[in-house]
């Protein structure tokens, strides 16, 4: 069944859009289960200027619900388009090609980014860019001079093509409803990345690494 515009703009208990929480909860659960890449080095520059200077301490969710206290024009539509910019970056040629994955180190940005453009993009009352406000949210840990040059790079590696239509829509809130997969072992997950690393080209094994690492639940069709 086709979601209604009423399941999208549904409000929690703390009037906050009910679609954050489900934006968070995918986010925080591709984050824990990858955690161990924020310990390797950032070969690349987009892996670096998504990992930024600093890891905001504050979870994704109470983040989101810090900027959604800010920017309070923001409605549940922007949370679903979030999640579909997220997506269809990390299948890009440019993420794959880098490697880059949602873990600790660049879950902040990588979400600041997509919330950004799906406001810009959905909501005609956004008129003010406010990236102070991800600045002051993240425990000044992003720095709001950060947000242009990493909306740059997003944008590019989309190919600027931000319009998603209303079945691509309705399908990215359905995988926002599901819940995360469970995680598979760290441990399992290590030695079998680590016996791959030993065999397989780099350029080869970036791509892969993504393809493995990108939002599984996303991905799902």
């Amino acid at each position: 069944m086709a979601p209604s515009a009423s399941d999208v703009l549904r409000l929690d208990g703390n009037g906050n859009p009910r679609t954050l929480r489900l934006l968070a909860s995918l986010v925080e659960a591709e984050s824990r289960r990858f955690a161990a890449a924020a310990s390797e080095p950032a070969e690349n520059d987009l892996v670096r200027a998504f990992r930024g200077g600093a890891t905001p301490a504050v979870p994704i969710a109470e983040f989101l619900e810090r900027l959604q206290r800010c920017n309070y024009l923001f409605d549940g539509a922007v949370y679903v388009l979030a999640a579909a910019y997220l997506a269809l970056f990390m299948r890009s040629p440019a993420a794959l090609e880098a490697g880059i994955v949602v873990e600790p180190a660049t879950a902040h940005r990588l979400v600041s980014v997509a919330v950004l453009l799906g406001a810009k993009f959905s909501s005609p009352r956004y008129f003010e860019r406010r990236v102070e406000s991800f600045q002051i949210c993240s425990g000044e840990s992003i720095r709001s001079t950060e947000l242009c040059p990493l909306e740059l790079l997003f944008l590019r590696a989309l190919d600027y093509r931000v319009f998603i239509a209303d079945e691509e829509f309705r399908r990215f809130f359905r995988i926002l409803e599901r819940r995360p997969a469970p995680a598979r072992s760290m441990a399992c997950a290590a030695k079998k990345r680590k016996a791959e690393e030993e065999v397989e080209p780099r350029r080869v094994r970036a791509c892969q690494l993504a393809a493995r690492y990108g939002i599984s639940g996303f991905n799902r069709s």
